[in-house]
């Protein structure tokens, strides 16, 4: 806009006219020399060390960094002493080293190793290779497939185990332990067996001394059965014969056949010649006790017996 120069007082007493009219004049003055200026701005901007609008929108959307002289100078002895640094101490891209320049890795300290294809190597200063730890993955992988192979064989073992222990005397379980099945086992009934025979070489059993007894003209012999243990029960066989005077001398055959025997209860063998009696102690002495009946011939009179050899079979 212009700049309209203020009215100026006028009065009949000058005096004061003046007093007003030299400010007001001043000020005119003043803002003509600020228009002079603004003028000569617009004209020039650069020329009056002021920044167009243009140049200050520039300004604000450049993104590089503005900094002073004095830093920049600052900013640029520094690079200057870095690169010369770099070129002073820094190494090259291409460049060697002897080996004695290279520390060794260990377990406590950083370095260089040497690459190792070993899988049963201990040094603890060398790197396995991808090809040695695939080795010593796959016999890992064999060995749990075969330990897997082994557990399920042993599971059914120990079922097989446990099954035949129940069908024998009970008290297993698939759930007990190794040691609490060997428990079961230890605690497990025995039944004791042996077998054997007596032998008796064909000698007589005498009724009375070599002389004649009336009916039933007992007699009878005992044997220890040669055992390590208490005999429960025992199945004794017997065979023999009666000899007896009846109008002269005869012989007829015992009852034969096996026997069983128990220290509470005794075996019994009998026919119309005559009976067997058979029991057992528990100290395993076997007695057999022997009578002859009427059916040899009345009025008869008994002399001796013959035994075979006896066969038994012992339980404990």
């Amino acid at each position: 806009m212009s700049i309209q120069q203020p009215r100026r007082f006028v009065t009949t007493d000058q005096g004061h006219a003046d007093i007003l009219n030299g400010p007001i004049d001043t000020l005119y003055a003043n803002d003509q020399e600020l228009a002079a200026q603004v003028e000569n701005i617009k004209k020039d901007p650069a020329g009056n060390g002021v920044a167009s609008k243009e140049a200050l929108d520039n300004h604000a959307s450049n993104t590089d960094l503005h900094v002073t002289a004095a830093k920049q100078a600052v900013w640029s002895a520094g690079e200057g002493n870095a690169k010369q640094y770099t070129r002073d101490y820094a190494a090259p891209k291409a460049h060697t080293h002897p080996a004695t320049d290279l520390p060794s890795a260990s377990t406590q300290a950083r370095g260089i190793v040497q690459l190792d294809t070993s899988v049963s190597s201990g040094a603890t200063d060398r790197a396995a290779t991808p090809s040695a730890t695939k080795q010593a993955y796959d016999r890992a992988n064999e060995a749990y497939s075969r330990a897997d192979q082994a557990f399920t064989q042993a599971v059914d073992f120990k079922n097989k185990i446990v099954g035949a222990i129940n069908g024998k005397f009970g008290g297993a379980n698939p759930d007990m332990s190794s040691d609490q099945i060997a428990t079961v086992i230890t605690n497990a009934p025995i039944v004791k067996y042996a077998e054997g025979t007596i032998v008796r070489n064909g000698d007589n059993i005498s009724v009375n001394d070599g002389y004649d007894i009336g009916l039933p003209a007992t007699a009878s012999v005992s044997y220890t059965i040669p055992v390590a243990f208490t005999v429960s029960k025992i199945f004794v066989y017997l065979l023999g014969y009666a000899y007896f005077h009846s109008g002269g001398w005869n012989g007829k055959t015992m009852p034969s056949g096996i026997s069983l025997v128990t220290p509470s209860s005794n075996g019994r063998l009998s026919n119309e010649v005559g009976e067997f009696i058979v029991s057992i102690n528990s100290s395993n002495l076997l007695t057999v006790t022997m009578n002859m009946s009427s059916g040899t011939t009345t009025s008869s009179t008994g002399r001796y017996y013959k035994l075979n050899n006896i066969q038994w079979w012992a339980i404990g």
